[in-house]
Formats: structure tokens, C-alpha cells, sequence
């Protein structure tokens, strides 16, 4: 699976599991709704402080957030 569309789905397992708003996800984390929105749109690679700042947020730590991935990402190959 593409690494971008294993952060949305955690992300978005995160957050409602939280039951938080995304604004309020944002908020909390310091970061932009857009941003947030993005990120869970998987469309675009996400910025490790991104990640951070909702790991912030959920007040888990990044190793938690990346606890779940059991599959090898997917890259795209550049040559």
C-alpha cells in the first residue's frame, strides 16, 4: 500500500477514535486545518511535522503512530 494512504487511514483512525473535530486536531497541534485536511486526503506526502504536530495533538508518541504499519510502503521508483 502507498505510504501516504497508510498516514490518512492512521490519521483518520486517530482522530476519530479521539473524537475530535479536525479543527480542534489541528488546533491542538498547531497546525493549519488545510494541512490536516490534507494529510488525510493521502494525496500528498505528508511532512514528518505534520505527523508530529498531530501526534502532539493526540498526545501519542510517534512510534505509537506508526505502530500499526505492518505492511513495507510502497514508493514510486524514479528511474
Amino acid at each position: 500500500m502507498d505510504i501516504n494512504k497508510q498516514v490518512a487511514q492512521r490519521i483518520t483512525e486517530l482522530k476519530k477514535n479521539s473524537g475530535l473535530t479536525l479543527e480542534k486536531l489541528a488546533w491542538r497541534g498547531g497546525l493549519s486545518k488545510s494541512c490536516v485536511g490534507y494529510a488525510i486526503k493521502g494525496t500528498f506526502d505528508t511532512k514528518i511535522s505534520t505527523i508530529a504536530g498531530i501526534c502532539a495533538s493526540l498526545k501519542i508518541s510517534p512510534a505509537e503512530f506508526f505502530s500499526t504499519f505492518t505492511e513495507v510502503p510502497t514508493v514510486e521508483d524514479e528511474e
